[in-house]
């Protein structure tokens, strides 16, 4: 109730998106986005708040951590560009649009239904913003409770992050080299599809630890909760705003919310059946 209330009150309090045709769907987007982020983001609080109190993030993977951070850097890159950055702006509606961008019809007046329009909303970047500085706040509970000396990342993650940084580097420089300028546009999705790639994998350490431990005792169940009801409601306004513009490549063409979106969804899933089920 909390939440529905933070999201219908932030949703009609800030700017809606003009490119979505209908007026209700307007309010309805903004009202879901705002309560999706208020979800997400407090999502991390819980765990933050178990971590202080017990002194120690024992039961939370150290693995987890370290690639949320990364992950949200990635995806903080992706949605900032996505909404402030013009070139990538324009660049994305050639690519979805046929070259087309938003043009003014004969009575002057922007075509709000043209193809090819961002589904990444302000919601979605206060969001990545806000996330990246909670997770990185999170990985530094580890240092100060437990120290990184006696609970360091495992291998396959430096290996990952040395992976990822090495990749990052060449695909930066052969499109500089080939293309003679950087291709910001698909940088960005290489950063959303690291992102997803992320989203995957950083699951898969706490589900195991907690398998292996038979518990989820310093797993906090509460940000699982949120966390799910983020991934739903993300879902629920993309695919709205799609069906509301009659354009499902702000679905084909933002890949990577709707992908985690629906990894979180899964994990989420197998998080509570283990808390509530199994141990």
């Amino acid at each position: 109730t909390g939440l529905l209330l933070g999201g219908t009150v932030l949703g009609l309090a800030f700017p809606k998106n003009p490119h979505l045709p209908s007026p209700t769907w307007q309010i309805l987007s903004n009202v879901i986005g705002f309560t999706y982020f208020l979800a997400w983001s407090l999502s991390f609080y819980p765990q933050i708040f178990l971590n202080r109190q017990r002194k120690t993030t024992r039961g939370l993977s150290v693995d987890f951590c370290v690639l949320n951070v990364l992950g949200y850097i990635c995806y903080t890159v992706y949605t900032t560009n996505f909404y402030w950055n013009e070139s990538v702006i324009d660049a994305y509606k050639d690519k979805n649009s046929g070259g087309s961008s938003m043009v003014g019809d004969d009575t002057g007046e922007n075509n709000s239904n043209e193809k090819g329009q961002i589904t990444v909303q302000g919601n979605d970047v206060a969001f990545a913003i806000h996330a990246l500085v909670m997770a990185s706040f999170t990985l530094g509970q580890v240092g100060v409770y437990d120290s990184f000396k006696a609970r360091p990342p495992s291998r396959r993650v430096y290996l990952f992050l040395f992976a990822t940084g090495a990749f990052c580097t060449l695909y930066l420089l052969s499109t500089r080299i080939l293309q003679g300028q950087i291709n910001v546009l698909g940088f960005l999705y290489v950063l959303g599809t690291i992102k997803i790639i992320i989203t995957i994998a950083k699951y898969i350490p706490q589900a195991l630890l907690n398998r292996s431990r038979r518990s989820t005792v310093g797993w906090n169940v509460y940000n699982v909760i949120l966390d799910l009801t983020g991934g739903v409601l993300s879902l629920l306004q993309l695919v709205g705003d799609c069906a509301d513009m009659g354009d499902w490549t702000g679905i084909t063409g933002n890949p990577a919310k709707i992908s985690i979106a629906l990894v979180t969804i899964c994990f989420d899933l197998l998080f509570l059946v283990q808390h509530y089920i199994f141990y």
